[in-house]
């Protein structure tokens, strides 16, 4: 398998396994384990600033916040100066599994770099982050209006 793309699909198939299995005890579906991560680290983060954040469409990240919400993990608030905007924070009960879901993904990345040097964990972070610039900027063009 020398395909980036079927290399990058196999691993997040994968870790999406291995979350699903380490947190099942947890109502959190599969995907959902980023939109939570990153809120427990980021609290009161807007819904638009999650979005960019984990590179995911907006109606994506509302379905995920809704569940989250609908499950008891994390609430919105208005923004106190601009009431235009909800900001995301863990609730009590979001706060009791966060830092078991936060292990985990230190687990996670543990695992995926175990037999990598620093040099290699490096090397493949540069590489990860201009193979997501490039994915990015595509995107960007396809979904921008054509005058």
């Amino acid at each position: 398998m020398d395909n980036i793309g079927k290399l990058n699909a196999a691993i997040y198939r994968n870790i999406q396994s291995i979350l699903n299995s380490k947190l099942k005890d947890i109502s959190i579906q599969s995907g959902q384990h980023d939109f939570f991560y990153v809120i427990s680290k980021n609290e009161g983060i807007t819904q638009k600033d999650l979005s960019q954040h984990l590179h995911i469409g907006k109606s994506t990240t509302a379905k995920a916040v809704k569940q989250l919400i609908h499950h008891g993990y994390i609430k919105k608030e208005k923004d106190e100066k601009d009431r235009r905007f909800e900001r995301l924070f863990l609730t009590e009960q979001g706060r009791e599994i966060a830092p078991r879901i936060r292990d985990t993904f230190t687990e996670l990345v543990s695992i995926t770099t175990k037999d990598l040097s620093d040099q290699e964990t490096d090397q493949a972070i540069a590489l990860l982050n201009k193979i997501l610039k490039n994915v990015s900027e595509e995107k960007s063009e396809l979904q921008s209006p054509t005058v």
